[in-house]
């Protein structure tokens, strides 16, 4: 199906506000909607160099911007709690940067020169064809596995055409008890990249005291900079009801603190790219997607940590694996990381697929797909396949939430039940910190520790295919 032309009746109200703006393109295929930046495409450097051919053509239609290792990057920014009397500033420890010369130097970002009469998904396929069907590796790799040329592809928060997440949040009773109070002995760092952290009033205290929030930050391609990216907030469409995304990021940090007591989080709020529900007022517009790059970034830029959730899943044109997520796990595995073998969890998606969704399904990632209750198969809605790592519950999950008023008394009042594989995936990335917290007298890192726990458990739930993932009960 053409870019911007797909089905309207199965997408939510999100997707479909998503779909809607001008710098999108989007193709529905094989039950999968493939969503890019209309203006911009992600190069593999030394496609350049396999085909004259190829880079002619390529410098026809677009503009090198540069590449992932040489893009000046601004230090990252603390979110403040309002009404605290500490200042902002630079997050710490320092951003991580990356080798110049590294895996990140292989991912160029081009602009095209005429938006209305090119896209980006339409532009890649004509591009591949000069390469034949010649493949590229990154630094670390055993062998080539990348597309010379992909679009630059947009994430939803697990954008699942029925609705997002997979169904809207339900408000739910207080359980007070739920995090309790940031231990004194050793802690694990969990890096949370979602949609940021909103406190509330009266505050999740206990939670509150765990949580660093900082800004996330998105390539601004036309100017060649990143810029910060808005805080979460109780952001509303015209209807006035909740985004849908709104509290997301919340909701996981304090999944996480219920599982792993030792953690400490550090929530990056990645929500920056807009679409417009009413006139040109800054306030009428809502941050709802982010793009590939922007989230593999904050993910290298905040490596210095145990475990980062990603709370992203997103397909690819044709299936190909992302390239700056790819970079992003070879610049990690190169041993310039600041700590050795950092576990990344993602979740699987929740479109009920069996395509490949990334970045869970890179080789490096732990993906989670997600089960009813009892573990016995599948949730309706999650993907699922031999790409993904494991599975446990994303059924009627409950966790910390926000306020939200409703006729003048609250209906969400902190507390809520959601759906999702978005919220399996944190489940396995606080017992990994759990564990680790256990283990790592013993020398061993995160990554060897997730290894362990998915390899060690004899359980295993299917889908309708029948294909078995290894079933961690958490929880």
């Amino acid at each position: 199906m053409s870019p911007n032309h797909v089905k309207k009746s199965a997408l939510s109200p999100i997707a479909e506000r998503v779909l809607n703006v001008e710098r999108i393109a989007s193709e529905e295929s094989e039950g999968a909607i493939v969503i890019a930046r209309r203006e911009e495409l992600i190069v593999h450097a030394d496609a350049r160099k396999e085909s004259s051919s190829f880079e002619k053509e390529l410098s026809k239609v677009a503009k090198r911007v540069g590449n992932l290792a040489e893009i000046k990057r601004p230090a990252t920014e603390v979110v403040t709690q309002p009404g605290s009397s500490a200042g902002g500033g630079t997050a710490e420890p320092d951003d991580y940067k990356p080798d110049p010369q590294g895996p990140l130097s292989k991912v160029e970002i081009w602009r095209l020169k005429d938006t209305k009469a090119n896209h980006s998904i339409d532009v890649s396929r004509k591009l591949r064809k000069h390469l034949g069907n010649k493949l590229f590796a990154l630094p670390g790799d055993k062998k080539p596995l990348h597309t010379g040329v992909h679009p630059h592809h947009v994430a939803i928060l697990s954008p699942q055409p029925g609705g997002c997440p997979a169904t809207p949040p339900k408000p739910a009773r207080a359980d007070k008890a739920f995090v309790e109070p940031p231990t004194d002995g050793p802690t694990v760092k969990v890096t949370i990249l979602d949609s940021g952290y909103i406190w509330i009033d009266p505050p999740h205290r206990e939670l509150d005291r765990r949580v660093t929030v900082v800004r996330g930050q998105w390539l601004n391609a036309e100017k060649k900079r990143w810029e910060p990216d808005e805080p979460d907030g109780l952001y509303t469409d015209p209807s006035g009801k909740l985004d849908g995304i709104t509290g997301h990021g919340t909701f996981i940090a304090g999944l996480i603190s219920h599982i792993a007591p030792c953690t400490r989080l550090e929530v990056v709020g990645l929500r920056n790219q807009e679409v417009e529900i009413g006139a040109l007022d800054r306030k009428e517009q809502l941050g709802l997607f982010e793009t590939e790059v922007a989230i593999a970034h904050a993910m290298l830029r905040r490596c210095d940590t145990d475990v980062i959730q990603c709370g992203f899943a997103f397909p690819t044109l044709d299936d190909y694996p992302s390239l700056p997520f790819a970079a992003v796990m070879a610049e990690l595995r190169s041993g310039r990381a600041p700590r050795k073998g950092v576990a990344v969890v993602a979740p699987a998606g929740n479109e009920d697929s069996s395509r490949p969704y990334w970045p869970a399904a890179l080789p490096d990632v732990i993906g989670v797909a997600a089960t009813d209750p009892d573990g016995a198969e599948s949730a309706w809605f999650s993907n699922w396949g031999s790409w993904c790592d494991c599975c446990t519950g994303g059924v009627d999950v409950y966790s910390t939430f926000v306020r939200w008023p409703l006729n003048g008394s609250p209906r969400f009042r902190g507390w809520a039940t959601w759906n999702g594989t978005s919220f399996a995936a944190p489940k396995v990335s606080a017992e990994i910190a759990r564990k680790f917290a256990e283990k790592r007298r013993y020398g061993t890192t995160p990554a060897a520790v997730a290894d362990k726990l998915i390899a060690g458990t004899k359980a295993r739930s299917t889908d309708e295919t029948g294909w078995p993932l290894p079933y961690l009960r958490i929880g």
